[in-house]
């Protein structure tokens, strides 16, 4: 899940990033934080497209572009990620419904209230059923049971779906860690499938039910046979 933390101060910036990793850790979820002191830095990185959010913790109060105008921005650039208000003012709260924020968390009761609003979060998203990532400035999220493989060009993955492929910058190795336990097999160095969509396989060959054929590298058979036959039986 990737995480920006919005905030003037920093110490409760390390504050709740030390927070959210402990959270993370208890739960053993992957998390990226990234953190940023200002309105006005947070949408900079969207405008670059250099990271795309899918929880933004966003303080409300804040000198210059507040949260609130900040949320405002994000909502109108059409990003659809979850805002969690941080404040310390209870009476900010009905601000909220105009840009759908989704939870507040009181700075004073983080320690206690972050475990339920990230436990909130997770199941807004959907978290174990969805692959998220980023593509340019926007996040995308795919139905896992939708993908057929994942491609690897160098850094550029390619996303296979049915009816259409999508490109972002990722390495295939961490592909292959996050999506563990969920039917994806490493079948060669370039390729990351879906066990479910493996119609046939012999020798150095896969088929795809779409017909699609991908490639059985040396160093992956005994596993892929491995799995495979365990599915069969």
């Amino acid at each position: 899940m990737n995480i920006a933390i919005c905030d003037d101060e920093e110490i409760f910036r390390t504050y709740l990033r030390d927070l959210l990793v402990k959270d993370s850790f208890v739960r053993g979820t992957d998390i990226r934080v990234e953190e940023y002191d200002s309105g006005e830095a947070l949408l900079e990185v969207y405008e670059k497209g250099d990271f795309c959010a899918e929880v933004i913790f966003l303080d409300i109060r804040m000198p210059g572009l507040d949260g609130l105008d900040t949320a405002r921005a994000l909502r109108g650039r059409g990003e659809k990620c979850l805002i969690v208000f941080l404040t310390s003012l209870s009476e900010y709260a009905r601000k909220g419904y105009e840009v759908r924020a989704f939870r507040y968390l009181l700075k004073e009761e983080a320690d206690r209230e972050l475990g339920k609003v990230m436990e909130d979060c997770r199941r807004e998203l959907g978290e174990g059923d969805w692959f998220s990532f980023a593509q340019g400035h926007k996040m995308c999220r795919i139905p896992k049971v939708n993908i057929l493989y994942f491609e690897s060009r160098k850094r550029l993955v390619l996303l296979h779906t049915a009816s259409e492929s999508y490109p972002f910058y990722r390495k295939l190795d961490e592909l292959e860690e996050e999506l563990q336990g969920s039917g994806f097999l490493r079948c060669h160095k370039s390729y990351l499938v879906h066990e479910r969509y493996v119609r046939s396989w012999k020798g150095s060959r896969l088929w795809l039910e779409d017909g699609t054929e991908l490639p059985i590298s040396r160093g992956c058979e005994r596993e892929v046979n491995r799995r495979l036959m365990l599915r069969e039986g």
